[in-house]
């Protein structure tokens, strides 16, 4: 076990890396892009490095699935064992996400304790299991962390019968605040009188946050929406994750989101990824942004068809590496556009990612062309339109995907229906 050396004087020093949302293994609509999520990993044991980090955070969502494959599982174990062995960062804090497994996370916890890394994959009913008190290398206290996850519902309450949206925002947003309470409560008696910072994560989705177009909407009205009156005022750095674009919370530099560090779909094409570099003195925080390079190129091309394949040229003939996605979004509906466009890309190192014409598109499976009675479809039926409905608009499922989502909802239903049979 090794120990930070970052007391100066009266005061503590340390400088720690805040990140999240790595989503190792997330492919691009079916394109597999696991090289730059190695690049990232890479490019972020080098900063740790350079940077002369001591407590390297990660806020969630490490991986983008509950079963990743075995080539970004290999890829996060060497990043971990790597930052621990030929690094001077002394302490790693990572928290579950929505998209992660937590018994997958939470495996090798007593291996990755030796190393000073400390793993929490979803909240337990005792406060102190996600409380971490960070020492220097003579044994004195230099931070107090709480490690907050992603707060399942399961988590955090137990449902009710007929309770309205209403009530269960309500319930959610009054369990999130008791959960803070909780943990705030037993960090700040572990820090008693010591002059060192209380950090504190979360994976969620805060009200005042700016969320990408994408994650706009997976939300439905206000549900998990939580207000920042929520989280405690006594936190001196906040550590988020969950929405992709950096951004400070309610105008607070010390409540941040980091953001994404790998542009996740064409929506953040254009976003500028970095991470957060904070640097403590007692319970002072200072907060810097490093930009993060980018390890491939999202291109969009956006036209008629004509246009389209003479904007692929120019990419074709630029002999430089790119993802491409093509929407044709003007002019009569050109049935052979996607094999023209692969053709056009044909042995070149663009790589054409789909092709997809919003003119049709957006007049296909209109609500009165699929159905003239709604109550006469079934659950299960109106989920297949909705999917249907969203590949007609240009997203694409892989048929993998398709029967997770399928099996997820069906499951959904068994909970829901038996919920509602008497006991």
């Amino acid at each position: 076990m090794h120990y930070c050396h970052c007391s100066t004087g009266l005061l503590t020093f340390m400088r720690f890396l805040h990140t999240s949302d790595l989503h190792l293994g997330r492919s691009l609509y079916g394109v597999n892009r696991d090289e730059t999520f190695e690049k990232f990993l890479v490019w972020l044991t080098e900063t740790i490095r350079t940077e002369s980090i001591d407590c390297l955070i990660i806020a969630g969502d490490v991986f983008d699935n509950a079963t990743p494959s075995h080539r970004m599982q290999r890829a996060y174990y060497r990043f971990l064992a790597s930052v621990a062995t030929s690094t001077d960062c002394c302490h790693v804090i990572i928290t579950g996400g929505n998209h992660d497994s937590p018994s997958l996370l939470n495996a090798p916890d007593t291996l990755l304790e030796a190393l000073n890394i400390t793993v929490v994959g979803q909240a337990t009913a005792d406060p102190a299991d996600e409380v971490v008190l960070l020492r220097d290398e003579d044994g004195k206290p230099i931070a107090v962390v709480a490690a907050v996850p992603y707060l399942r519902e399961r988590d955090l309450r137990t449902s009710t019968e007929n309770e309205t949206q209403q009530d269960k925002e309500e319930k959610i947003r009054l369990a999130t605040a008791e959960h803070y309470r909780r943990v705030t409560q037993t960090a700040l008696e572990l820090r008693g009188e010591s002059d060192i910072p209380y950090i504190a994560t979360g994976h969620l989705f805060a009200a005042d946050g700016d969320p990408s177009d994408e994650e706009r909407n997976l939300y439905i009205g206000s549900l998990g929406l939580i207000p920042a009156s929520v989280l405690p005022t006594e936190i001196d750095y906040l550590a988020l994750g969950h929405l992709h674009k950096a951004q400070r919370l309610a105008g607070d530099d010390t409540r941040r989101y980091s953001g994404s560090p790998v542009a996740l779909d064409f929506s953040e094409r254009r976003a500028d990824k970095s991470v957060c570099i904070v640097e403590t003195q007692g319970k002072a925080c200072t907060v810097r942004q490093l930009e993060i390079p980018a390890f491939d190129t999202l291109v969009q091309i956006t036209g008629d068809a004509a246009s389209v394949l003479e904007e692929l040229g120019k990419l074709v003939s630029a002999q430089e590496p790119v993802l491409c996605e093509v929407l044709h979004t003007e002019g009569n509906f050109a049935p052979d556009l996607a094999a023209k466009c692969r053709d056009a890309v044909q042995e070149s190192v663009v790589t054409l990612v789909r092709v997809v014409s919003r003119t049709v598109a957006e007049a296909q499976l209109s609500v009165d062309d699929v159905v003239s009675d709604v109550e006469a479809i079934s659950p299960e039926k109106m989920f297949e339109l909705y999917l249907q409905k969203q590949e007609a608009c240009g997203t694409e499922f892989s048929d993998e995907l398709k029967k997770e989502l399928t099996d997820a909802y069906a499951e959904i239903l068994t909970i829901v229906r038996n919920e509602g049979e008497p006991t």
